[in-house]
């Protein structure tokens, strides 16, 4: 069964470390809990928690969903087994993994949109369009929400929070964008971009504005996650396409063999197998990975267009989130390969999480 990152998101081993417990005396619970008669009292595999890459059973490696950590909780405070401050790390455990998802999907979607990223009067400027696409809102929504501002006693300063760069082109430039206007999907409203403090103060609005706690709490995260990051991606220069090909091929001739079914590829390479650079994070998306080792593993090219099908295309962004997802529901007898690419995702996470300490100071 495929793991679903948005319900199972804790590590037990975080888990064992917040009640303050040795590792032996958590199964213990767990074993307790799994099978007891009473359902008010039992946790259910697929509902609690989840067993993922294991090998045997004494080397289960179990990801608990937030009612699956709170149900060990609060058996472990009824049998007396923990204090007030196992239970409020416990709580402050599942508040912390929560931030981290929302984190996470902020990050992805910044990522995937930020093509219009450009740097004018030591500013950095990102397209309305694409404003609305990491803030998951309409354009009506977020029209909505500057007018507010606008009117408000602190409105936004056109040149410092927004601007529109069709205005900045001189006459004959324009003349070409209107001509092109008529042929594409291109207008003067593309022309019109945020700076991070103009993304900041959205933010702030829209954490007030919209109905749901989720939402709300997305649009908030967005004003402190999303600026450091589009620092980054203004300052990081893409590897050239020689340097990818370069590392691809070290991969390559380092591992020697497809890292999901263990074919290797013959001297020739040629019937048995045909060994690929995958990118773990895409290329295209995730431009700053792309020369990275630990985001490039070799793999079969069948297994590696069978994923990109199963994940809606060539074109579609991926992350290492989407391939593990991937080789659990193909491959699921593959532990060893399923354990290799969990590590590499801590790896990688680790150097995502790194990017705003990348940052000349003062930026």
């Amino acid at each position: 069964m495929t793991f679903d990152r948005e319900v199972f998101y804790i590590n037990e081993d975080s888990l064992v470390r917040a009640f303050g417990q040795e590792r032996r005396d958590f199964d213990e619970v767990v074993e307790i809990l799994a099978s007891s008669p009473d359902e008010a009292l039992q946790i259910k595999e697929y509902v609690h928690f989840i067993i993922q890459g294991y090998v045997a059973k004494k080397q289960a490696i179990r990801i608990f969903s937030q009612e699956g950590a709170i149900a060990i909780a609060s058996y472990l405070d009824i049998n007396g087994k923990i204090d007030k401050t196992a239970i409020d790390a416990v709580l402050s455990l599942i508040e912390q993994y929560r931030i981290e998802r929302l984190d996470t999907q902020i990050r992805r979607s910044v990522y995937e949109n930020s093509s219009s990223l450009i740097q004018r009067n030591d500013r950095h400027w990102l397209a309305r369009e694409e404003v609305i696409k990491i803030f998951r809102t309409s354009r009506n929504k977020l029209s909505s929400v500057f007018k507010h501002i606008q009117e408000s006693g602190m409105p936004m300063i056109e040149g410092v929070d927004f601007d529109n760069l069709y205005l900045s082109f001189s006459w004959s430039d324009r003349l070409v964008m209107d001509y092109l206007e008529e042929d594409s999907q291109i207008t003067r409203s593309s022309y019109f971009y945020f700076s991070l403090s103009g993304l900041e103060r959205l933010s702030v609005e829209l954490s007030k504005e919209l109905r749901t706690q989720e939402r709300r709490e997305y649009c908030q995260r967005v004003g402190e996650v999303a600026p450091p990051i589009l620092k980054f991606l203004a300052l990081t220069p893409s590897p050239s396409d020689q340097e990818i090909k370069r590392t691809v091929q070290y991969v390559k001739n380092k591992d020697r063999r497809c890292q999901i079914t263990g074919v290797c590829r013959d001297k020739y390479e040629n019937r048995r197998v045909k060994l690929v650079g995958h990118h773990l994070y895409d290329r295209k998306t995730y431009a700053f990975l792309a020369s990275d080792p630990d985001n490039i593993i070799a793999i079969d090219e069948l297994v590696s267009d069978d994923f990109h099908q199963w994940n809606g295309g060539n074109h579609v962004s991926c992350t290492i989130d989407d391939f593990i997802d991937y080789v659990e529901w193909k491959y699921p007898q593959k532990h060893e390969a399923i354990l290799m690419l969990l590590n590499r995702r801590r790896v990688l996470l680790l150097k995502l999480s790194q990017f705003q300490r990348a940052l000349p100071e003062g930026q």
